[in-house]
């Protein structure tokens, strides 16, 4: 038990979470539905976003806290919402399929997120698998004046293409669908992978002619999405993603410093000051954090959704994987939690900063 541990052991409150009410829930297929949200108007400036960004939801389930990542889909002159596939055998994607009705309020937090296009990109060609279109749709909703737009969706079948009639009748983009299975005449056979991609840039090189490249969807999409645009060539800084499953290759695995002993480390949240020990290596930061009674943000726990980042004032941390955070941010001291451990005897992080 940290040195104030039991002085600070309450109750979570959710902190930078909003509780909302949903407005709207849109059957797209028998597999997904999209969100829509309530924003009171006193919250109208919390909610503002960047085209790609995300949302975590908290909800109670079963009596049991669920918190999830769901990208945004919406425009900005939109209500907000998000699009939800149905996972097999998934608690909160299941509740959003079938439980969730207008009206339930659910805490949701403020957009966050880096998944953007870059500033200045005029030129741009978008990658999607599934469910991985939900941010790559309000980035397209977005550039509605942007020429030369170009879309590549990937799905099994049309029956389970998301948002597929809102994406045929967007006459300002090029789009070409490919499906596993009956792709017919207007969608290209087989999943978005290196082989085919490479298929079809060579089947038009002026997908090359692009200023950036967003890719949503599952790992091995992406990374052969990146081997495919780095065979012709492509620059990595063109390339931007977004991971939409449970990682396994992608992530930046950083040098791990050795240390062994116990660090004493303080912790800033919310204008608040904690104080815990922890021994090296056998917990990450979060798990010590939220073991102490704090009520530390997160999501993911797998280092992708940023939303347990902190910044390090003083000592260091080792982080085991890195999906999310910018190589700036990384040099300006920031962390990520749940994959963070302590490599001093004395550490200061804050999750205000």
């Amino acid at each position: 038990m940290g040195l104030f541990g039991s002085i600070f052991n309450k109750e979570k409150t959710h902190k930078g979470y909003f509780e909302l009410s949903i407005a709207k829930v849109i059957r797209l297929n028998d597999s997904s539905v999209k969100i829509e949200f309530n924003i009171p108007e006193g919250l109208q400036s919390k909610f503002s976003f960047i085209a790609g960004q995300f949302i975590n939801v908290l909800i109670q389930i079963n009596g049991k806290e669920e918190r999830r990542s769901y990208s945004i889909c919406s425009a900005k002159e939109e209500m907000l919402a998000i699009g939800v596939k149905r996972v097999q055998g998934g608690v909160v994607s299941n509740w959003f399929n079938n439980e969730a009705k207008e009206g339930t309020n659910i805490f949701i937090s403020e957009p966050q997120g880096n998944f953007k296009v870059p500033d200045g990109s005029k030129n741009i060609a978008t990658i999607a698998a599934g469910s991985g279109i939900t941010p790559i749709l309000s980035v397209l909703k977005s550039k509605n004046d942007v020429p030369n737009m170009h879309l590549l969706y990937g799905n099994r079948s049309k029956q389970e293409t998301m948002f597929i009639e809102e994406i045929n009748n967007m006459d300002y983009i090029n789009k070409t669908f490919f499906l596993d299975t009956n792709p017919g005449e207007n969608a290209i056979g087989g999943r978005i992978d290196k082989e085919n991609l490479i298929k079809f840039i060579k089947s038009d090189l002026s997908f090359l002619k692009k200023d950036a490249f967003l890719i949503c969807g599952p790992e091995p999409m992406i990374l052969g999405c990146i081997e495919a645009l780095e065979f012709f060539g492509v620059s990595k800084d063109k390339i931007i993603y977004e991971l939409f499953t449970t990682p396994v290759n992608l992530g930046i695995e950083e040098d791990k410093t050795s240390f062994s002993g116990a660090s004493e480390v303080k912790v800033t949240l919310d204008d608040e000051e904690f104080f815990m020990t922890m021994e090296s290596d056998t917990k990450t930061i979060l798990d010590a954090v939220e073991e102490e009674g704090m009520d530390a943000p997160y999501s993911c726990r797998g280092g992708v959704c940023c939303s347990c980042k902190a910044k390090v004032m003083e000592g260091d941390a080792d982080m085991r994987l890195n999906y999310s955070l910018t190589d700036q941010e990384v040099e300006e001291g920031y962390i990520l939690t749940c994959q963070a451990y302590p490599t001093k005897p004395k550490l200061k992080i804050s999750f205000d900063e």
